[in-house]
């Protein structure tokens, strides 16, 4: 069965002990009572109205105390629908009414009548014209937006394309916190009002493409298309709570209020579109459980993941600011396969995390990519590694004889990453002599950005700077693109050697890779050595350098020296 407007797909409202018995099943029919988006009313048989709920008495413009107990005649023009309703059988008719609202305007109402029990106890079903009006046509008549039933629509659809195209989608339920409370508060048609700004927040945050719709009182709902990630979603929901901060305007006064979100995902949380409504209804209930403003995951460990990733983040930011004092560099010998002595470095960085020990770049660098500060990383390492060679060179250290490589993120070669300087004018200011230099970057990365910086690329050769095509085997290539840079030498991927052995597409792929990069004339560096077998295939292949913790670990600047001395 679909989810309709009398079955509110989300949960009971924040800071009501409702919440606690929303989980059970036999609160589940009182909480379809409440949170009906129709006015429902029980009437007993002297005819003294019993219970209503919220809506039905914004509608009949009353509270509840105000009208329990009493006829319900004396409270709403009814005697002609409850006559009619005791007269006939069947499906209950609807009568036309007409209260005036707040402001004195006349509202136009619809009432249905049904007996519920044998001692002719009533139901009563109060909906407004224009809203009846705009439900029938897939439109919220308060706010504008989509109905339920629209929604529901769109939901299945969503669903539909997210399995043709492989793809996921998610649902986001938004309840306004104490929103039942409220209009007894400030009046009903302040309440109602209020309402349409916070539909109008909600379009405004979230983006034109996201399905969005009122569900009921308070409540409203947003289906999000791909892409979608845990952290998007997060990221989506913080900023619509941040959109709440301002104050609201409550009939000239300003107002501060607060919602409530519960996020579900497909297909991980549920596969049809009642279950992954009742799934963000859970994490509705939670989100309201834990205080006002927040927002939860059905997955309930996912939001905390979420935050130890922000934190993570956080960290590696204020890390980056000051990267003196929470970054050192580690370098890596690189060794002729023939007789096993030092040829070169690979200059690598670490990072030393306040909790987690020491870093490799693995654990931070996906991070730092998507805070967009690889770069301010990179030009650190550059500096450090050119300070560290000039040092060696002063001190008249054989280190300063070897070559030493930099791996670099292919936006490097952007005209205006350094200051507006591009990156050979930066280098060129860091040192005279950078013949000794080799600049790592991302094989197939370079081919596609190296005709856009064929003059970039040349003045870093002109600098006596070598170009190394980093991270071949692992991802498509161009060949030709490749061989008509100023590229000399290539770097095999690590992911690859690590199959070498095991997998017998690794053995082919590093067999054809061999008498392909010696015919453009590149000199290659196989990485990531650890195994006999890696080390005979990798010399069976005439490599010119190989690399890895077999010959040496990445080793501190004293720990180097020592090394070398050895050798």
């Amino acid at each position: 069965m679909a989810f309709d407007a009398s079955e509110p797909p989300s949960g009971p409202p924040s800071s009501s002990p409702e919440r606690r018995i929303s989980v059970h099943p036999a609160g589940q029919p009182a909480l379809a009572f409440q949170h009906a988006p129709v006015g429902l009313a029980m009437v007993d048989g002297s005819g003294l109205l019993r219970e209503a709920n919220p809506r039905f008495c914004d509608l009949a413009g009353l509270s509840l105390r105000a009208m329990r107990g009493r006829r319900v005649v004396d409270l709403l023009p009814v005697a002609e629908a409850l006559a009619a309703a005791g007269a006939e059988e069947g499906e209950p008719a609807w009568h036309a009414l007409e209260l005036d609202e707040p402001t004195g305007e006349p509202r136009e109402l619809l009432i249905a009548v049904q007996a519920v029990d044998a001692g002719n106890t009533r139901l009563l079903t109060l909906v407004a014209v224009d809203e009846f009006m705009a439900a029938m046509s897939g439109q919220d008549a308060l706010t504008g937006l989509a109905s339920a039933w629209l929604f529901q629509d769109r939901l299945i659809h969503a669903m539909e394309r997210a399995d043709r195209l492989d793809q996921g989608l998610a649902l986001l339920l938004i309840e306004l916190d104490g929103h039942t409370a409220l209009a007894g508060e400030i009046g009903p048609a302040v309440a109602r009002e209020l309402e349409c700004q916070v539909a109008r927040r909600i379009e405004r945050t979230f983006r034109s493409e996201d399905s969005v719709a009122r569900l009921g009182p308070g409540r409203w709902g947003v289906v999000i298309e791909h892409p979608v990630s845990p952290l998007s979603l997060q990221t989506a929901a913080q900023r619509f709570q941040e959109a709440m901060d301002a104050p609201f305007d409550a009939a000239g006064q300003p107002l501060l209020l607060t919602t409530s979100i519960g996020i579900a995902r497909y297909p991980e949380d549920g596969e049809g579109d009642e279950e992954l409504m009742e799934r963000a209804g859970e994490a509705l209930s939670r989100a309201g459980m834990a205080g006002p403003g927040r927002h939860d995951f059905f997955d309930a460990g996912l939001r905390r993941r979420l935050e130890e990733r922000v934190t993570f983040q956080r960290q590696l930011l204020e890390a980056l600011l000051s990267p003196g004092k929470h970054f050192h560099i580690v370098y890596q010998p690189q060794v002729n396969p023939a007789d096993g002595r030092c040829q070169g470095l690979e200059a690598l960085v670490r990072w030393r995390h306040p909790r987690r020990g020491l870093l490799h770049p693995r654990d931070f660098l996906p991070e730092a990519a998507e805070l967009g500060q690889l770069i301010r990383l990179d030009r650190w390492v550059l500096e450090r590694v050119i300070l560290q060679h000039r040092q060696w060179r002063e001190e008249g250290s054989m280190l300063a004889t070897l070559g030493v490589s930099v791996n670099l993120d292919t936006a490097m070669l952007e005209q205006s990453v350094f200051d507006s300087r591009p990156l050979d004018h930066f280098l060129r200011q860091q040192a005279e002599n950078l013949a000794w230099l080799s600049l790592e970057i991302d094989g197939a990365g370079l081919a596609a950005m190296g005709e856009a910086h064929a003059h970039l690329l040349k003045r870093l050769g002109q600098l006596g700077i070598t170009l190394v095509a980093d991270e071949l085997g692992c991802k498509p290539l161009d060949l030709l693109q490749l061989a008509g840079l100023p590229v000399s030498r290539a770097k095999v991927s690590r992911r690859l050697v690590s199959g070498i052995g095991r997998r017998a597409s690794a053995d082919r792929t590093l067999a054809a890779l061999g008498p392909c990069l010696a015919a453009l004339g590149m000199r290659t560096v196989v990485v990531g050595i650890e195994t006999d077998a890696q080390l005979e295939a990798a010399r069976e292949q005439g490599f010119a350098l190989l690399q890895g913790n077999l010959f040496a670990p990445p080793l501190e600047v004293a720990e180097l020296k020592t090394w070398y001395a050895t050798q």
